[in-house]
């Protein structure tokens, strides 16, 4: 289990934390949760062939593509939006 835990406090300082300074305890909480949730929401994982957990690649491919900011606007989430 705590190869688990390393893991993840490795990922999150890397890919997140590095890049803020962090001046209140509240504000710490908020950018662990938003990472948190785009971690479990739309970061491909490899387990599932680099599908985002839950999700499935869309059966109709013809809408636009559409850019969502994350994390402050540090990561971006691109999607096909529905035709």
């Amino acid at each position: 289990m705590n190869a688990y835990a390393e893991r993840f406090i490795k990922s999150i300082r890397k890919e997140c934390l590095d890049w803020f300074i962090i001046f209140k305890e509240k504000q710490l909480r908020n950018i662990i949760k938003e990472y948190i949730h785009n971690y479990n929401n739309y970061r491909p994982h490899q387990g599932i062939n680099g599908i985002p957990n839950g999700k499935y690649p869309p059966e109709n491919n013809k809408g636009n593509i559409k850019k969502q900011s994350l994390l402050f606007r540090l990561h971006n989430h691109h999607y096909r939006e529905a035709s």
